[in-house]
């Protein structure tokens, strides 16, 4: 009986968050940026500005940054509320700045993109929404509300409809490059978690099947000390059988010794059940995938195959690839499930068909996909036990292709190409 490892699927993506030593690093650049700009601005170019307010959002800054060395360590990060805190500070020191040096007409009106793309990349679809309005309604004060810019002299006026460019400019490329950052990042982040779960399954069914071997081991090495045992207790047993010190003790000694014999049979027995052959017959293996679901509830019938097929590896990819793609056509097949295999000079391939519904037209795109949405699921999942059966099976060279057959129901195809007979034996 082969085990299927069942899958633990989380009903949300974690956050990364934000790590308080990179955020002190990049608020001290934006820190240096500013003085420096407010000094070639006074001093260079003699332009008058509100120069005790600019300096107190910046002070305001500087303390800030000076108290996450106090209240954190130098591993810790920030999520959740603390983070959006912390980059919706940063906005609303920046707006404080733009207010006071011409708003939307001050050319470092566009740095209010910065926090809201961190929070894309790093932070959750809501918590990058909330300071994304933030930021709008930060815009929406600069256009109406903020000081001159300074000048020497008059300052240039900006046209009205100039400015309402400007703003809507703004206001979209914040929005824009918020939604893109985060759909690009999660994607990201569901890849990397489906990938990670994909190592830690195979590692879990490397990590048992070499704990089937070592068990076999173990019964093989301790068959011989334990068989002297049993032969010296049951010559004991024949000498003092009735004993009334020690015959107890001896019969004892001989029930046990055949007990832990009989344990140790049914472990070499069960190990050399799971793990039989490094390599063998293909028609094995889907005779062994097969058997795996002996108890389901449709039956998982193989098909003879019209020409001979190769030896092939029994790797943990392949055999937990096999597994997963059959346990999905099983749940939806209405009769069978049918496991068929060809080879020739120029592909190896496995069919998977069941006599279900099929898969919906719109899923059809996205098999193999991690955490495509429920919609995208015949069965309402995540589709990342598709996504771990095919990554599992490409890592061994094959090409994995779904479609609907026109007779109705599913069909799965596993192809490796081939270019010499002999190069059959050595696809895994």
């Amino acid at each position: 009986m082969i085990h299927r490892t069942p899958l633990s699927v989380p009903e949300t993506l974690g956050r990364p968050g934000i790590r308080v030593r990179t955020l002190i690093v990049i608020r001290w650049m934006a820190i240096g940026g500013q003085v420096l700009t407010m000094l070639i601005v006074a001093l260079g170019l003699g332009f008058e500005f509100s120069y005790l307010g600019a300096a107190a959002a910046v002070l305001a800054s500087v303390i800030l940054n000076l108290s996450l060395y106090a209240l954190y360590s130098r591993k810790a990060r920030l999520v959740g509320t603390e983070a959006l805190a912390h980059l919706g500070f940063d906005l609303v020191q920046l707006g404080v700045l733009l207010f006071l040096t011409g708003g939307i007409g001050n050319p470092f009106a566009v740095l209010m993109i910065v926090p809201v793309v961190i929070s894309a990349t790093l932070l959750s679809s809501r918590a990058t929404g909330i300071l994304t309005a933030i930021a709008v309604a930060i815009l929406v004060v600069e256009w109406k509300w903020a000081r001159p810019l300074p000048w020497n002299g008059a300052p240039p006026e900006m046209p009205g409809l100039l400015q309402a460019a400007t703003f809507s400019a703004l206001a979209f490329t914040i929005m824009f490059i918020a939604l893109y950052v985060l759909r690009v990042s999660l994607e990201a982040r569901r890849w990397q978690q489906a990938l990670v779960t994909t190592q830690a399954v195979l590692e879990r069914e490397t990590k048992m099947s070499a704990l089937g071997a070592l068990a076999a081991a173990a019964a093989h090495e301790l068959g011989g000390p334990l068989g002297t045992i049993t032969l010296i207790a049951k010559d004991l047993d024949n000498e003092l059988s009735g004993d009334p010190d020690f015959g107890a003790d001896i019969a004892l000694l001989v029930r046990e010794a055949e007990r832990c014999r009989s344990i140790l049979t049914g472990i070499a027995q069960r190990s050399e059940a799971e793990a039989p052959f490094p390599e063998l017959p293909l028609g094995t293996l889907l005779h062994e995938v097969a058997h795996g679901f002996a108890d389901a509830r449709v039956p998982v019938r193989v098909a003879r195959a019209a020409t001979p097929l190769p030896t092939v590896e029994r790797s943990s990819e392949l055999l937990h690839g096999l597994l997963n793609l059959v346990d999905n056509a099983v749940r939806f097949a209405r009769a069978e499930v049918v496991l068929a295999a060809t080879a020739d000079t120029e592909r190896l391939a496995i069919h998977i068909e069941d006599d279900g519904p099929g898969f919906p037209a719109d899923i059809l795109p996205h098999l193999g996909e991690p955490y495509p949405g429920p919609s995208r699921s015949r069965s309402g999942g995540t589709g990342l036990g598709i996504f771990i059966a095919t990554t599992l099976l490409e890592r061994t060279g094959a090409r994995v292709r779904f479609w609907n057959r026109a007779r109705g129901g599913g069909r799965v195809e596993i192809s490796w190409p081939t270019v010499e007979p002999q190069e059959l034996e050595t696809i895994t």
